[in-house]
């Protein structure tokens, strides 16, 4: 389906949102079954193709949303919960490209479950509330395809975290670290570093083409370890073992 018809087919939902003819508890079973089972596929499109429209929040609120089948009071609910969402998928949908729509609606740099952790992982010596917004900033960008400013936050990143190391620089941390985690570090502080670089000191040129975002995405398994060590040193050492990180990328702390 192309950008195109992604965005005809979006607008086509919300007018069928607002539309929707609903009955009530009291009616036929049959007609509250078909009702409940019409709304399921309504909201499920919506949160297919409206996903990578919307900001990291709304996009949560929308894929919360669920229809039981046999549940007209979950229609409902979801019901009053789509109408707050829909003009926030107009303003998205005013706002998309074909990046944020080939992106996906599943596309994140740090992984939901990962912020969370870093957000209880604040001790007495580093509060971590200014690198969980970080992270949420990296997520929002890359969703909405604004390669440039992702880089340049993960890059931040970089610059941040190397006290919660021990260390001023992030070429320190990279110099220190263990002999399995250094080539991971170098691959960030050689290769993610020096694209932020680039865009950051660029001038304009005959032939000037936007990035990608496999420019960024290369670093996210590098990434995600990277802020898998910061938590590893914040946090105590009960919550890593009540619940261990669910990364294939991870191989325990170093």
């Amino acid at each position: 389906m192309s950008t195109l018809q992604k965005s005809r087919r979006i607008s086509e939902l919300i007018t069928a949102a607002r539309s929707f003819r609903f009955c009530g508890p009291s009616d036929d079973p049959d007609e509250q079954t078909a009702v409940c089972v019409g709304y399921r596929h309504l909201v499920v499109q919506l949160q297919r193709l409206a996903s990578p429209i919307l900001p990291n929040a709304e996009r949560d609120r929308l894929n919360s949303i669920n229809v039981e089948v046999d549940n007209i009071n979950s229609v409902y609910e979801a019901n009053a919960e789509l109408e707050s969402l829909l003009a926030d998928i107009e303003s998205g949908l005013a706002n998309a490209n074909a990046d944020v729509f080939n992106i996906g609606s599943a596309a994140q740099i740090v992984q939901t479950g990962l912020i969370s952790r870093l957000e209880s992982a604040t001790t007495q010596q580093f509060n971590t509330d200014f690198l969980v917004r970080l992270c949420k900033e990296i997520n929002s960008s890359f969703a909405h395809g604004n390669i440039v400013s992702t880089a340049l936050t993960m890059r931040a990143v970089l610059n941040y975290v190397p006290p919660v190391f021990g260390h001023k620089t992030f070429d320190q941390v990279t110099a220190n670290s263990s002999r399995s985690l250094k080539p991971t570090l170098e691959l960030l502080q050689e290769g993610l570093r020096k694209i932020a670089d680039f865009h950051t000191h660029r001038t304009i040129s005959k032939c000037d083409l936007y990035p990608s975002a496999a420019q960024v995405e290369l670093y996210k398994p590098q990434f995600e370890l990277l802020l898998l060590e910061v938590l590893s040193h914040l946090a105590p050492q009960s919550l890593l073992a009540e619940e261990p990180p669910k990364s294939p990328y991870y191989a325990g702390p170093h």
